[in-house]
């Protein structure tokens, strides 16, 4: 063939452009599907519906409810407390699924310190970092 091509050609090859660009994103498309469903597994609500389909008779979730954060300086110790409230969400989604809360407990966990000696008197002031997990156990009532 010469340098020259036909519009017949010049118009499959654009065709046959498109249509590697449309599986391309027809690829692309599928694959974030996939990840958006893969995620959705491995969070609470998705663990619940594995759990509810396997047919376990309980389902314990732990969600973050707060967090503090210490920061110890040349003699003081201050702190700041951070409260969450995105976990109603999910946990009236892991209901609607069909599990009933059973029971709720709370528990802080220590994720780190610092200290400082005091200033002018003896002994030191600790600031201490962590945070405050939910922990629901639900019931499958079936």
């Amino acid at each position: 063939m010469g340098m020259f091509k036909s519009d017949e050609e010049k118009a499959a090859e654009k065709a046959e452009r498109e249509r590697v660009e449309a599986a391309r994103q027809e690829a692309l498309q599928a694959a974030a599907v996939e990840a958006a469903e893969q995620k959705r597994i491995a969070g609470p609500v998705g663990q619940a519906e594995v759990a509810k389909q396997a047919g376990l008779r309980f389902y314990e979730v732990q969600l973050d409810v707060g967090m503090t954060s210490g920061s110890a300086t040349f003699g003081e110790a201050t702190g700041t407390e951070t409260r969450s409230s995105s976990h109603l969400g999910t946990l009236g989604e892991i209901e609607a699924l069909g599990w009933r809360l059973e029971h709720v407990g709370y528990v802080y966990q220590v994720t780190g310190e610092e200290t400082t000696d005091k200033f002018v008197s003896t002994g030191q002031r600790v600031a201490v970092s962590g945070k405050t997990v939910g922990i629901y156990l639900f019931r499958n009532p079936d």
